[in-house]
């Protein structure tokens, strides 16, 4: 076994995280949040987001607001993060070796496969998280088309800004958009300057209407569950599924800030519904409570978790947003007398893959990351990017009873929709 030395480990692993950080083109899309602990790769942890309370402005003429009835209550809500994911790549033994010297390290094909690997995967990863994260989703029914004009993309930052998202929103579409806009693309023409020449992968490469755009090969389906698309479905809520916001402002688990329970009927058999997709209830509009009136269009509900019918029934349906229809948090405006027996419509054909792509503004998805733990046994390092807060743990050891000599790059990391995260996103597809 060929001796490895400090200098040389450290080499290695300086090279790996330069190569990874600059080929990971996710990291302008998201945010990203480093925690202090360290993370045991057996053990993960979960860290709480508090969401600050909002309320509700009187006007009164020649007097104030009688307030004997009490003032309004502060209600703070909070959503859950979690941080239980290890994500890896390995190389052989006989390459790591052979690198003694940057020249070996820029010529390293072993080093440059497992880091562009690395990026690429943890790429698709965010990339596939974020278009399924929204309710809002505009475009045509099946959620397969072509986003082929600029009046597509604009009906997505139309619905974003209706959503109060004033912020700056990043596109990513798919190469078969790319061809479909043509001219409406503005190539981005910028000089990559940084270290590994040679192994970038630009990915915010032109842009529409100003938007930063990136178009890629990573995003990935949402096949949609058995249920029937449309003129199928009803509500079933004698009872009204309305809620009060202080009763959905803390979140049980990840990801469940702001949603509640629907009730549905009308399949057959044990159709299913599929994480990821969106519905419509007739007669149930979006509501601005900003500029406190009802919007024009009907409000989109994402369904939170699998779920199989019995008898065509489905119970216990968890929806973002959860359904307000009064105070400073309402969500919908509903012109029915109520909420029972409903057509509901749902995005794309039943088991057909549909293919969003998306707009999204940076603060809706948080990455948490943290240190991992060093190991007991063998030799690791750690190496702390600079381009996102997050560090590459490298991990050399052996197998007494073989003499197989190993090494392995690992990061902890998992993605997290923002307490009001959803609202920043939307899927589109073409008209």
């Amino acid at each position: 076994m060929a001796t490895v030395t400090v200098d040389q480990a450290k080499l290695v692993l300086n090279s790996f995280a330069a190569i990874f950080q600059n080929n990971l083109v996710s990291k302008d899309l998201v945010t990203w949040r480093k925690h202090e602990s360290e993370m045991n790769d057996r053990n993960g942890f979960t860290v709480v987001e508090q969401v600050s309370p909002d309320y509700t402005t009187t006007f009164t003429s020649s007097a104030v607001n009688d307030l004997s009835g009490g003032v309004q209550d502060t209600t703070f809500g909070s959503e859950q993060y979690k941080l239980t994911q290890v994500i890896g790549s390995s190389m052989g033994w006989a390459d790591f070796v052979k690198i003694r010297d940057i020249g070996a390290a820029r010529e390293s094909e072993a080093l440059r496969k497992a880091a562009l690997r690395l990026a690429t995967d943890i790429d698709s990863y965010i990339i596939g998280f974020a278009a399924k994260a929204s309710n809002n989703w505009v475009g045509n029914a099946n959620g397969t088309n072509t986003v082929s004009t600029f009046n597509d993309i604009a009906s997505a930052v139309t619905r974003l800004k209706k959503e109060g998202v004033e912020d700056e929103v990043r596109a990513v579409l798919s190469y078969d958009d790319w061809q479909a806009l043509g001219s409406a693309v503005v190539t981005n023409n910028a000089s990559l300057t940084d270290e590994g020449s040679g192994t970038y992968r630009n990915g915010w490469s032109g842009s529409i209407a100003g938007i930063p755009t990136m178009f890629t090969q990573q995003l990935q389906p949402l096949t949609v569950g058995t249920r029937v698309a449309s003129a199928t479905t009803l509500t079933n809520q004698p009872s009204t599924p309305a809620v009060e916001y202080a009763t959905v402002a803390i979140s049980g688990a990840p990801g469940q800030y702001l949603t509640s329970t629907i009730n549905l009927d009308g399949q057959s058999g044990s159709v299913t519904l599929k994480d990821g997709e969106v519905f419509t209830i007739d007669g149930v509009f979006a509501y601005d409570n900003r500029a406190k009136k009802r919007l024009e269009h009907l409000q989109q509900f994402r369904v939170i978790g699998d779920y199989t019918a019995t008898a065509g029934a489905f119970a216990n349906v968890r929806i973002f947003p959860a359904i307000i229809d009064a105070g400073a948090y309402k969500t919908v405006d509903n012109a029915n007398a109520n909420y029972d027996g409903r057509a509901v419509t749902h995005v794309g054909v039943a088991s057909t893959a549909t293919m969003p792509r998306f707009l999204a503004n940076k603060s809706a998805v948080v990455v948490n990351t943290a240190d991992l733990i060093m190991p007991a046994t063998g030799t690791a390092s750690r190496k702390a990017l600079t381009k996102v807060p997050l560090s590459v743990r490298m991990w050399q050891d052996s197998v007494f009873a073989t003499g197989e000599h190993r090494i392995r790059f690992d990061v902890a990391l998992e993605a997290n929709v923002a307490a009001d995260g959803r609202r920043r996103i939307v899927r589109v597809n073409g008209s």
